[in-house]
């Protein structure tokens, strides 16, 4: 089965899972790690989009009414392993998707910022936020295809 290996290739790559077992939601097209309950009540878990190029990380939790977002880490791949280029961290954030993902664009394009200045180099702003888009929405269709 094609998701039982990639779910082991995340497990082993991407450092933030380590020990966690994952698991394919085809209904909200998502790698879903296994969660636990609080005291309080709320449910913790990590929810995962692939593409070839980055991976997303959403903490997410769930409470008596409301999903909310804890933070986001954005993975680039560097050779063979997953290196983390960005993360944000939100108190009970309402989850929304749409936002999500534009939060995962904005990392990717501080990252890209980052690594234009460091190499001295001058690049229209808009293609970056462009590229950006197209790097974050590579792990959404990525999703599709695999289920």
């Amino acid at each position: 089965m094609v998701t039982t290996s990639i779910s082991r290739v995340l497990e082993s790559s991407l450092p933030a899972l380590s020990g966690s077992s994952v698991t394919y939601n085809a209904q909200n097209n998502i790698f879903l790690t296994n969660g636990y309950t609080s005291a309080a009540g709320n449910t913790y878990y990590q929810g995962i989009r692939v593409s070839d190029r980055i991976a997303v990380k959403y903490n997410i939790g769930q409470g008596y009414c409301h999903t909310f977002l804890n933070g986001i880490e954005v993975y680039g791949y560097d050779g063979s392993k997953a290196r983390l280029i960005g993360s944000r961290c939100y108190s009970c954030y309402f989850f929304n998707e749409n936002n999500a993902k534009r939060e995962a664009v904005e990392i990717v394009l501080d990252y890209m910022r980052g690594q234009v200045k460091l190499l001295g180099a001058s690049v229209n702003s808009k293609q970056l936020e462009e590229f950006s888009k197209k790097i974050v929405e590579g792990a959404y269709n990525q999703m599709k295809r695999l289920a």
